[in-house]
């Protein structure tokens, strides 16, 4: 009897250790104002700050740099740990695709050519 009471304590553990782990990714995590850097572009390193919000259950904001009007995200692709930010700055079309690195930090690239990083900033 203690086997089986034991088992079953085991059995119940890992199941409440797994159902917590499922839940640990938050669906608005992207969501906030973040401190992006591109690196190595013809102009050198850029800064700016990109902008994220839910709307109706979807991923919009835009993109904001000091001089420069903002711009707002054409389309916002959204998966579990990465998302992709499209619009148009300058005339030209532009995309940014962001991987999580952690719960404050990004990475990704600029049109597949120049690294991107970004950074929470907090509220």
């Amino acid at each position: 009897m203690k086997k089986v009471r034991m088992i079953l304590s085991t059995v119940f553990i890992l199941l409440v250790a797994i159902g917590t782990q499922a839940n640990d990714s938050d669906p608005d995590y992207f969501v906030g104002d973040w401190k992006v850097v591109l690196k190595g572009t013809p102009s050198g390193d850029a800064e700016m700050v990109m902008h994220l919000e839910r709307v109706d259950g979807k991923l919009t904001g835009e993109m904001r740099a000091e001089g420069i009007d903002p711009s707002e995200f054409k389309t916002v692709s959204e998966k579990e740990e990465e998302i992709t930010v499209n619009y148009m700055t300058m005339g030209y079309d532009i995309n940014i695709t962001f991987k999580k690195v952690d719960d404050n930090n990004l990475k990704g690239s600029l049109m597949g050519m120049f690294d991107a990083t970004g950074e929470r900033i907090a509220e």
